[in-house]
């Protein structure tokens, strides 16, 4: 019966102490605006021993993997209409608690419409938004550049960035955008043409460039695509000027229809 007991005793400390060693991984699966996504799996595999550990993410899209012990992973989270994101390789200390959160990314939608999918990107000028969003308005642009850059990096498949604001390395996002997103830049500003000549695919002015500044900056670059935002009245006068679209807002369905018979256009 002693024997018995010690038995029972040092199996049950064995088993406390293989417990007080697994550590957790804790974290939230959102999209990139930030929405979280509940219903998400994320699953830890060992390198060394190909165990796999999973949890789904709950209604505010947060989820937990615990009992991990200690050692090498690779971690992954995938939920059916995004993309899966990969890191392939996580390292667990004894007991430790670690947090990774997840962001499926805009490739998704691209694969998801076929290669149609147009990203537009703006700087923003007033002031107010970001002082309540929390953001620093100075170096807006300066950031901008940077995540665009980002962004390429992970359309591309390359495993690490470095960067001013952002960082990353030994990661991996599927599926890879084939065509990449066009990537279209606002705004009428120098730094809004230089931003879309270094980064972008195409030139979108906002409503304060006319066609006498759309025409100037083709005969400056006449390899930037230019489709601007413009109304009804000013497609001739840019199209004329040099762009090779436009972007056109209506007051209203019958203008809209208006439009299209006068162009010859379905609707």
């Amino acid at each position: 019966m002693r024997l018995l007991i010690s038995v029972v005793a040092a199996l049950v400390l064995s088993s406390a102490s293989a417990t007080a060693q697994d550590g957790s991984i804790i974290g939230t699966v959102s999209d990139d605006t930030k929405a979280v996504l509940p219903g998400a799996t994320v699953t830890a595999t060992s390198l060394d021993t190909g165990r796999a550990l999973s949890a789904a993410t709950n209604e505010r899209g947060e989820y937990r993997i615990p009992g991990v012990p200690a050692g090498r992973y690779k971690v992954q989270a995938e939920l059916s209409g995004f993309a899966t994101v990969i890191v392939p390789e996580f390292e667990m200390l004894v007991g430790q608690n670690r947090m990774l959160p997840f962001t499926l990314q805009v490739a998704t939608l691209q694969e998801l419409c076929s290669g149609r999918f147009t990203l537009g990107v703006g700087m923003g000028w007033h002031r107010d938004e970001f002082e309540f969003m929390g953001v620093e308005f100075e170096g807006r642009g300066r950031r901008a550049d940077e995540a665009i850059r980002l962004m390429r990096a992970v359309w591309n498949g390359e495993r690490a960035f470095q960067g001013e604001y952002w960082s990353f390395e030994s990661a991996t996002a599927e599926p890879l955008a084939a065509p990449m997103p066009e990537l279209w830049v606002g705004g009428s500003s120098e730094r809004a043409i230089r931003r879309a000549l270094e980064l972008g695919d195409v030139w979108h002015p906002s409503r304060g460039s006319n066609a006498d500044h759309v025409r100037r900056v083709k005969e400056q670059h006449p390899e930037l695509r230019v489709i601007p935002r413009t109304s009804p009245d000013r497609v001739d006068a840019m199209l004329e000027a040099g762009a090779e679209g436009a972007v056109v807002t209506f007051a209203d369905e019958a203008a809209m229809r208006e439009f299209a018979a006068a162009w010859q256009l379905a609707v």
